[in-house]
């Protein structure tokens, strides 16, 4: 696996203007600027409150599943150190967050996700009292239990930029107790 690779390498964008429909690495997208998904993802929690985060979580677990499969083909990677390597500069060109670490506990059940800059965070307006990062959390979840070959996982975040923390803080870890 190479290193770095240049963001034609990473993404394989393709326009196709007679459809409208745009491609990254074979994944049909939409494109929409960061200020018009932060007024949409206010909109919706201001509609919905807690009731928007089931709906976050699991449109962003579906996705995590998703994407994680497309890194690991385009990056060629063999390892799980080659797919975190992989993951941290993949996700910044996807323009969703700055990862800036992944780490598995010693007892491999846990993993922990600090991010700089997540879109969800960095888009909210105003202080908030509890974590908001919904999307990221079920993204993580899906992304990392792909990664780690883990199941029934969930994914929680236990500190978030938009309260005023320095970084998102995401734990990994499994629904059910296994002895």
């Amino acid at each position: 696996m190479n290193s770095i690779k240049t963001i034609d390498e990473a993404l394989f964008i393709e326009l196709d203007d007679d459809n409208a429909n745009i491609t990254i690495s074979g994944v049909p997208v939409l494109l929409m600027s960061k200020s018009t998904f932060g007024s949409l993802h206010k909109g919706i929690l201001d509609a919905l409150g807690k009731g928007a985060r089931p709906m976050f979580y699991t449109s962003g677990y579906d996705a995590g599943k998703n994407s994680a499969p497309v890194v690991i083909r385009q990056w060629k990677c063999k390892t799980t150190d080659e797919i975190i390597s992989a993951t941290i500069q993949q996700f910044t060109r996807y323009g969703w967050l700055l990862l800036k670490d992944i780490e598995l506990s010693d007892n491999q059940r846990e993993i922990t996700c600090t991010v700089i800059k997540s879109v969800e965070a960095m888009t909210h307006t105003g202080k908030s009292d509890t974590p908001i990062c919904y999307f990221m959390e079920g993204f993580l979840c899906g992304y990392m239990e792909v990664v780690f070959n883990k199941k029934d996982m969930m994914c929680e975040e236990i500190s978030c930029h938009a309260m005023g923390d320095d970084v998102c803080r995401f734990v990994i870890k499994p629904k059910f107790w296994e002895e």
